[in-house]
């Protein structure tokens, strides 16, 4: 096993009103003390992010690229000093970790701009590198919320405290049916003696594009089909979709929940909580 270095971190932020302390991740910068190692990656060209997110920004986006450019050539300089010195007084600096830390902290230090970082925090990493690009996938480009269950799991916490406040929660179970051709986890399974009664889940079909719409709805398609070979199948099955709001791709998830109503399924729209709640309510 490669020796695990400790490296410092902190996220960049653009924070234009401190009063509210709303803010907008635009990068990552690390140090690694050990390596007198410094690098950072940062969003330098999407201004939708901010716009989005602070909409009246929109008149005045030449302000947020003028202070983005300012910000990023701090964190050259940085570079520069900490990897790329060639005079006596760098290269003395750049063998002693501990000065090293120390400006690695004097950069990131607490201050009252719009362009500033987080608190610096810490992980073990035996390649800084990878350690910085997974870093800023996670809190500038937010991979995390790509992955395929990232928004079924979402939308099932949701239903939980829609139905823990109609007292619904008591009659459903976690529940997944398990068969010789398939199995299928549904989180919300009611059981009346010895029959599973009604069966519910989430179904994200709000998808970048349409053969991704098109394989998970086949793949639940699958499923509920070889799911009638199981004694104990649910007798009503309810998909809560995530719909694209428009487009080709919402017009491909309406074929694929035809298709899937074709074989027996119920789907109601995630935002239908009076239907989804009078099917949850239904013994």
């Amino acid at each position: 096993m490669k020796n695990q270095l400790a490296c410092n971190y902190t996220v960049l932020r653009f924070l234009p009103y401190p009063e509210t302390g709303e803010f907008v991740n635009l990068g990552v910068a690390m140090g690694c003390p050990d390596r007198h190692w410094f690098d950072f990656r940062m969003e330098t060209r999407r201004v939708d992010r901010i716009t989005g997110f602070f909409p009246e920004l929109k008149h005045n986006k030449e302000a947020f690229i003028e202070g983005r450019k300012l910000f990023k050539a701090e964190l050259d300089r940085m570079h520069a000093m900490l990897n790329d010195g060639d005079d006596e007084a760098q290269l003395r600096f750049k063998e002693n970790a501990k000065m090293f830390n120390q400006a690695f902290l004097a950069l990131v230090r607490p201050r009252e701009e719009a362009f500033c970082f987080s608190t610096p925090r810490t992980c073990l990493t035996d390649d800084p590198k990878e350690a910085l690009e997974k870093l800023f996938e996670h809190y500038v480009e937010r991979g995390f919320a790509h992955k395929p269950e990232y928004q079924e799991t979402l939308m099932t916490r949701r239903l939980r405290k829609v139905f823990s406040a109609k007292q619904l929660l008591k009659h459903y179970v976690d529940h997944t049916f398990t068969g010789d051709l398939c199995t299928a986890h549904f989180p919300f399974v009611r059981q009346q003696d010895a029959r599973f009664t009604r069966a519910i889940r989430p179904l994200d079909l709000d998808k970048k594009e349409t053969p991704q719409i098109v394989a998970h709805a086949d793949l639940w398609k699958s499923k509920l089909e070889r799911l009638k070979s199981i004694p104990d199948h649910p007798e009503h099955t309810l998909f809560v979709v995530r719909k694209p709001t428009g487009g080709k791709r919402l017009d491909v998830c309406q074929q694929m929940c035809n298709e899937l109503e074709q074989v027996g399924a119920k789907l109601l729209p995630s935002v239908d909580q009076t239907g989804i709640l009078d099917f949850a309510e239904k013994k």
